[in-house]
C-alpha cells in the first residue's frame, strides 16, 4: 500500500462493513466466506477485508448470471477474450484449458450463435457486453448502501494506486494479465 492512502482508506472501514452487513449473502458463497472471517482491528486491514467482501459479492453475482445462462468457465473465458480484444483463447489457456475443453466450449457457443468459424462473433461480444451490464445493474446494491460520497472518496483514494499497480504488472508480466482490471481494447 502507498503510505498516503493508509489512513484515508482505513477511515472508510466502518462504513464498508456496514455495507457488507447490509447486502444479502444468499447464493454468494465467496462473499459469505469472506464475510465470516474475523474482522481485523487494524483500520487498513479492516477496510481491505470489507472491500474484498464487496468484490467477491460482485464476482458471485457475475458467476450467478453465467450459471443462469448456462455459460461454463471456458466459454466465459472465450467470450471475455473477444470482448477485451485479447488473443484468441488466451484466458482459457492461461487457466489450464486444453484443446478438447476449448473445442467443446467453441461448439457450445457456436450452437448459441456466438461463434462463427471457430471465432467469437459480434453476437458473442454483444452477449458479453450484456452480461457486464446485467452484472453492473445487480451490483449497484452495495454502492447504494455505501453512498455516493463514500464511493467517490474511495475511488479518489484507490484509483491512482490501481493505475500504478497495473502499469507495474504491464512492465513485469505483460498487458494481458489481470484482465478484470483492464479497459476493453475492442
Amino acid at each position: 500500500m502507498t503510505p498516503q492512502i493508509i489512513e484515508p482508506f482505513g477511515l472508510l472501514a466502518e462504513d464498508l462493513w456496514k455495507t457488507v452487513d447490509a447486502i444479502p449473502a444468499s447464493g454468494r458463497v465467496l462473499f459469505a466466506a469472506h464475510k465470516s472471517w474475523p474482522r481485523p482491528t487494524d483500520p487498513l486491514m479492516s477496510a481491505w477485508n470489507a472491500l474484498n467482501c464487496i468484490r467477491e459479492w460482485r464476482g458471485d453475482t457475475h458467476f450467478g448470471i453465467l450459471l443462469n445462462d448456462n455459460i461454463g468457465v471456458v466459454e466465459a473465458g472465450l467470450l471475455h477474450d473477444a470482448w477485451m480484444g485479447y488473443p484468441k483463447e488466451w484466458i482459457p489457456r492461461s487457466r489450464g484449458a486444453d484443446d478438447a475443453e476449448i473445442a467443446a466450449a467453441l461448439e457450445n457457443l457456436s450452437a448459441r450463435g456466438f461463434v462463427t468459424d471457430g471465432v467469437v462473433n459480434d453476437e458473442g461480444v454483444a452477449y458479453r457486453v450484456e452480461l457486464e451490464r446485467r452484472t453492473d445493474v445487480l451490483c449497484e446494491i452495495p454502492w447504494r448502501h455505501f453512498g455516493e460520497a463514500n464511493t467517490l472518496k474511495l475511488l479518489s483514494i484507490l484509483e491512482p494506486v490501481g493505475e500504478r499497480y497495473v502499469q507495474h504488472i504491464n512492465e513485469c508480466a505483460g498487458d494481458n494479465w489481470m484482465p478484470a482490471a483492464r479497459p476493453r481494447r475492442r
